[in-house]
Parts: structure tokens; C-alpha cells; sequence
């Protein structure tokens, strides 16, 4: 323990099923596909002998916030012409997937078949209350919107844990959760197991859904992280990939409120909010 990372077991298991003659399992169910590193998807395929049902794998390109971007087929997954597209949403409002499809502006990923993706078409059969984009002269006016803000969804009967706060990095995450408990409201982390409005970064948010959602900072010096992305004079196309995984997470982040969703910001708007100018 300590002396190997995720991805050194991974390989090694794969190397080990490798010289196995029999292969363990006849099908396996992969689900978040599109963040998975090479190494693990090479552990997949040695676990399962190859057939037409032996992976069932399920990903959404849009989704992937993490710098593993894969082709299927040089590991060994063959999955071109046996895609399935889904278009239906069941997990948000129409008003929220619209908002946040946009915050997605022309970026196209590609898909582990190697072709591009497209949202065209996708949609939800819910209907509820239009997103929120509010602006603040300071961080500590935007945590007193953000008590504000978490109130009402309070007085209107949404229980605490049904209620997220996300924030790009957990800097902000802790300032949030800290003015929150100051204004006497019941706050805790994604994964504790008391009772509280769950504050977490936005990659946290990965897999969560809640009733009620706030993002809060995301502003021009937060949202891209400066340090998540490389400089384009020093490579272009490295700086547009990381841009776009940028966008993929404040749209993972913001696709987590089912009925309502609450974004704000301290001074200037990320440019990623641009898409949006009156709303």
C-alpha cells in the first residue's frame, strides 16, 4: 500500500489477466466510460473474452473532465457501427439542459469511436423554473446571495442534503461552506453522512444529483482554472483541449440540479458565460 498508484494495479492486473487461458467474465457493464485511462480500459478488456456482448459501455463525451481521452479501438474495444446515441435527459429540466448545453458553445468532442459527438436533439421531458446567473461587486456579497439564495429553497420545503454548492477549486469550496454554517445554515461535505447542504468542488459534483444547486465563483480569474490550462504559446492545440475539458465541467457541474439552478460570480464573468449575455 503506498508504493503503487491506481493506474500501476491497473496495468499489473491487466498483465495478470493477460496470461490467464480463461478469461473470468463473460460481460462486463462499464459505466462513465469517458473518463477512464488507458490502463484501466486495458485491465476491462483482459477480464472479458471479446464477442458481440461482452462490454456494455456507456459514456458521454460532453461529460469527460479528466485528460484521458481514448481510442477504443487501439486497446482492443471494438465499438464502431455498434454505437447507441441516447437524446433523452431524465436527470434535469428542459430550462436547465438548454442553459447549460450552451455554456458548451461550438466544442465538438470526440467519442471512443473515434467520431465526433454531437448534443443535437437531446432533451428533457421535464419543465421547471429558469436558471439564475447573478453578478457581485465582492466574494462576500456573493456568499450573502448564496444564504439568501439557500432560504428560500429552505422555506419552500427542499431538505438540506438536497441542496449542492459547487465551486471550482476548494479554496472557494471551504469559504462557501464556512459563510454558510456562520449564517446558521447546516452545511457539510459531498461525501460526509450528516445531515447539511452538500458543498464540493466541481468535479465532487461527478455522479451527484440534487434538487437545488448553486455554483458560485465562477468568474474570469477562477473559470478556466489558470492552472488547468496550457498557455497557447506553447501549444495551441493543448490549450483549446483544456479549455474545452473546462467547459465540460461547469456543464457536468451544472447538470447536477434537477429543478433548480442558481450560478453566480464576483466581478467578471468567465468567458465561458459569454454564450449567455442576456439571460
Amino acid at each position: 500500500l503506498g508504493q503503487h498508484t491506481h493506474l500501476q494495479l491497473a496495468d499489473e492486473a491487466a498483465r495478470l489477466l493477460a496470461e490467464r487461458p480463461v478469461r473470468p467474465y463473460r460481460h462486463v457493464i462499464v459505466d462513465e466510460g469517458q473518463d477512464l485511462h488507458p490502463a484501466q480500459w486495458r485491465l476491462l478488456r483482459n477480464a472479458v473474452a471479446s464477442g458481440p456482448d461482452d462490454l456494455f459501455i456507456v459514456a458521454d463525451p460532453h461529460q469527460r473532465i479528466y485528460d484521458n481521452q481514448v481510442s477504443l479501438a487501439r486497446l482492443g474495444v471494438d465499438v464502431r457501427g455498434r454505437r447507441r446515441r441516447l437524446t433523452v435527459n431524465y436527470r434535469t429540466t428542459q430550462d436547465i439542459l438548454s442553459w447549460s448545453v450552451r455554456l458548451l458553445a461550438d466544442v465538438q468532442p470526440t467519442g471512443l469511436d473515434d467520431e465526433p459527438d454531437s448534443l443535437t436533439g437531446y432533451r428533457s421531458p421535464m419543465r421547471g423554473q429558469r436558471p439564475v446567473l447573478r453578478a457581485y461587486p465582492s466574494r462576500e456579497a456573493e456568499h450573502a446571495g448564496l444564504v439568501e439564495r439557500i432560504r428560500v429553497w429552505l422555506d419552500a420545503g427542499v431538505e438540506p442534503h438536497a441542496i449542492g454548492v459547487a465551486a471550482r477549486n476548494n479554496h472557494l469550496v471551504r469559504a462557501a461552506r464556512d459563510s454558510l454554517t456562520a449564517a446558521g445554515v447546516p452545511a457539510t461535505s459531498t461525501t460526509a453522512k450528516k445531515k447539511g447542504v452538500r458543498v464540493g468542488t466541481m468535479h465532487a459534483m461527478k455522479g451527484l444529483e440534487f434538487r437545488c444547486l448553486a455554483v458560485v465563483g465562477v468568474d474570469a480569474d477562477t473559470v478556466p482554472a489558470k492552472g488547468a490550462v496550457t498557455a497557447e504559446s506553447e501549444d495551441p492545440v493543448a490549450h483549446q483541449h483544456d479549455l474545452a475539458r473546462e467547459r465540460f465541467l461547469l456543464f457536468v457541474a451544472c447538470t447536477r440540479a434537477r429543478d433548480s439552478l442558481y450560478v453566480s460570480y464576483v466581478g467578471e464573468p468567465s468567458p465561458f458565460l459569454d454564450v449567455l449575455s442576456g439571460w
